[in-house]
């Protein structure tokens, strides 16, 4: 990055510039000015430094220890502006240039005001620690996993916003290894209620899918059902994650929300084991030839998968709410919420149901461990387990490795 000093001429040492005497604060201090190379957001133009000292020698040194962090990517502003402050002002400023609508605007002020609640949010920026940051990650487990995606989110856009205008030297979040997403308490010890269509439903779900000719999400939907892939994960596939040689699809990414509510593609997926391969079977790749052999299939500039009309990524909202709409014009899953998350549950419980492992299908699904499969699936997993006892009784018995009393 360029440094411009001030009156810097041949008379004086390399780099020097002028270094003057100014009145600060009552006192005499030597002073010099200098302009990088880095655009203030606000007016628009190079921003300009002042460095004081006590000494010509002393003004000197700090100005070469900018120089050397300009050269070598350390350098920051020395900033006192706090992480409220500026995850406030971005906010605002995506609504009045109206990039959020009115309920969005709201709803991220809402959880700001979730976020304000730890001590973190009044602290200033360059002060923040990774032992701050761990610690605020534990304290928000309190909300619900919903929430703490949306407070995350935040997070992790005011530290860019922060890297961008030289407050921060990197992004925290960008270490998935250290500050992945955290889990909610609140589901901790429970088991959740788990929605998946029954085999009949799963039956009329896959012929109307197959029947219909003009529904532009069925092949996104049908993937889900048979890979247990997330909605996000099958959003953001590009072409060079679909290897039809060794039947193998690499998950790499998911669709996130910007700021402005833009569906947008993430650089990594829900958790760090949510990066995964998974195998394809005969449905899983027929059903990647036809879509790429029809209509809905569009060359696009970020080389997706999918893309909507406009050529850019396709947000989880808009599959579900085409979802839920199909589903209540053939009377699938009548009598309940019907969501698009069920294709992923309905495949799970299918897999549980085949006697599929739990630790084999925790790496499919990407879940964190092998718990987190058994808790979110307990109740499914129960209902077969005396199924599952029968099968194995009957095997040792067909092998003469029964008790005999």
């Amino acid at each position: 990055m360029e440094v411009f000093i001030m009156g810097a001429t041949k008379t004086r040492g390399n780099g020097e510039g002028t270094i003057f005497k100014r009145k600060r604060n009552g006192k005499i201090m030597w002073v010099t000015e200098y302009t990088i190379a880095m655009y203030d957001e606000k007016t628009g133009k190079r921003k300009r430094k002042t460095i004081y000292g006590k000494t010509r020698q002393e003004v000197k040194k700090k100005l070469e220890k900018v120089i050397t962090e300009l050269n070598t990517d350390t350098y920051v502003d020395k900033s006192r502006v706090t992480f409220y402050d500026l995850a406030k002002e971005f906010i605002d400023t995506a609504y009045k240039m109206n990039k959020l609508k009115e309920s969005s605007y709201s709803r991220k002020l809402l959880t700001l005001k979730n976020i304000s609640t730890h001590y973190i949010a009044n602290m200033e920026l360059q002060k923040i620690t990774e032992k701050d940051l761990k610690d605020f990650l534990i304290y928000i487990t309190k909300y619900s996993d919903s929430v703490i995606a949306k407070i995350y989110g935040i997070v992790n856009n005011t530290f860019k916003i922060a890297v961008r205008r030289n407050i921060l030297r990197y992004n925290f979040l960008d270490n998935q290894l250290e500050f992945e997403i955290p889990l909610s308490q609140k589901y901790k010890n429970k088991s959740k209620n788990v929605s998946a269509f029954t085999i009949d439903e799963q039956k009329q779900l896959i012929n109307e899918l197959q029947n219909t000719k003009k529904f532009r999400y069925k092949y996104q939907i049908l993937l889900s059902l048979f890979t247990g892939m997330r909605m996000g994960e099958i959003n953001a596939l590009d072409l060079n994650d679909i290897d039809f040689k060794n039947k193998i699809i690499h998950i790499r990414r998911t669709i996130t929300r910007t700021f402005d509510d833009r569906a947008t593609i993430g650089s990594y997926t829900k958790t760090v084991n949510g990066i995964r391969d998974i195998m394809m079977d005969s449905n899983v790749e027929n059903i990647l030839k036809e879509y790429l052999s029809s209509d809905y299939y569009t060359e696009n500039d970020y080389n997706l998968l999918f893309c909507n009309s406009y050529k850019e990524c396709i947000s989880t909202d808009t599959v579900n709410v085409m979802f839920k709409e199909f589903c209540k014009n053939y009377s699938i899953g009548k009598g309940y919420d019907v969501h698009q998350h069920m294709l992923r549950h309905t495949f799970a419980t299918r897999c549980i149901e085949s006697g599929m492992p739990a630790s084999v299908l925790a790496k499919i699904m990407g879940h964190a461990n092998v718990a987190t499969t058994l808790n979110v699936y307990c109740e499914v997993f129960d209902k077969f387990k005396k199924e599952h006892l029968d099968l194995s009784y009957n095997y040792l018995k067909e092998n003469g490795l029964t008790l005999d009393f």
